[in-house]
């Protein structure tokens, strides 16, 4: 097993641990385990959203063939299909509503609702791109009537099928333009790892004044690692952003159970600093991160709009909404290791 310097070194280049670390929950008391098993188009559904810029800043929209909302414009947008990877499925979506073949450049933004009243777990993935091919469909058929490079003033006239396409195209947009003024970047994507739960990771870091050195929270027992729980919603908080998003929706042969979960990893930074933190809970420790963890960390902490995933509640759903302020016992359990966390 890798030495867990290695593990937040590989985790901060937004690449995919060794299978062969176990799974350790340090905060799942409260929530019913066999609830959190996930089966993608079951209780759980995974989205895409591709923004592509061409050289003009025009941006790919396609028009909707689909009877409940034909005619409207919007975004290549589509959902990942059982044993398929988060990744290809976006590749597939662009290709199939618009006939271009695109290249993902980045995970920009994760949406997720709060649907765990109704067993439900809904997240989109945004993705920016650039095409490497194919030709704009411009013959109707199942997927859309056609695709067409719209520029983002010209929007404001289209019957645009989600309120949010025009915030969607600019957060893109300004990440882009962001990562275009820094002189590194770490492309951040889905990256392979294998989980059948939902799973939070957390790196939650602190600065101590007196040797102004980084220090980062670890769970001592079984063996020390990277704290860690179980969440069917986003977990809401001071979060900086989203370092890695493991999952693996391939099976590695028909008889194997599925293992449509994630686990998303997220980047937390004290208020306060080291000195000010007071005692935490003897199964936890604070580790000094060696010299190349902290340059690593500090790109991260430095531009964290370019550097890290975002990270929203979505509500897709009216009722939702409505009902979000009578959330049960279950949300609030959830959202303890957030409040324990953005307290300090």
């Amino acid at each position: 097993m890798d030495s867990l310097d290695t593990q937040i070194e590989t985790i901060l280049n937004g690449q995919p641990l060794s299978q062969d670390i176990p799974i350790v929950c340090d905060f799942n008391d409260s929530i019913n385990k066999s609830e959190l098993e996930t089966i993608v188009q079951k209780n759980v559904y995974y989205n895409v959203t591709a923004v592509i810029f061409n050289d003009n800043m025009d941006v790919l929209m396609i028009q909707e063939a689909h009877r409940k909302c034909r005619g409207q414009w919007s975004l290549p947008t589509g959902m990942v299909d059982p044993n398929e990877q988060i990744i290809d499925a976006i590749r597939r979506e662009v290709r199939e509503e618009s006939g271009l073949e695109m290249e993902p450049t980045d995970l920009v933004m994760i949406e997720n609702s709060n649907a765990f009243m109704y067993l439900v777990c809904n997240f989109r993935f945004i993705f920016s791109g650039r095409v490497i091919g194919g030709q704009l469909k411009s013959v109707e058929d199942s997927e859309s009537i056609q695709a067409k490079w719209w520029s983002e003033s010209d929007m404001s006239s289209l019957n645009l099928r989600y309120d949010d396409i025009l915030d969607v195209i600019s957060v893109v947009r300004n990440h882009n333009t962001s990562v275009a003024t820094i002189p590194y970047h770490i492309s951040r994507f889905t990256v392979s790892g294998e989980h059948n739960k939902m799973l939070l990771r957390v790196v939650f870091t602190v600065r101590r004044n007196q040797n102004k050195r980084q220090y980062v929270l670890i769970s001592k027992l079984p063996f020390p690692h990277l704290p860690k729980r179980l969440f069917k919603t986003y977990i809401v908080g001071t979060l900086l952003g989203v370092l890695s998003v493991e999952h693996n929706g391939v099976p590695r042969n028909p008889l194997d159970l599925p293992h449509d979960g994630l686990c998303i990893t997220v980047l937390v930074k004290s208020r306060v600093p080291y000195e000010g933190m007071g005692r935490i809970c003897s199964d936890y420790e604070w580790m000094q991160m060696s010299p190349s963890l902290e340059a690593l960390l500090a790109r991260c902490l430095d531009n964290p709009n370019t550097e890290l995933i975002q990270w929203r509640p979505k509500f897709w759903n009216k009722k939702l909404l409505k009902n979000e302020k009578n959330m049960s016992s279950h949300s609030n359990n959830m959202d303890k290791l957030s409040t324990q966390l953005t307290a300090m």
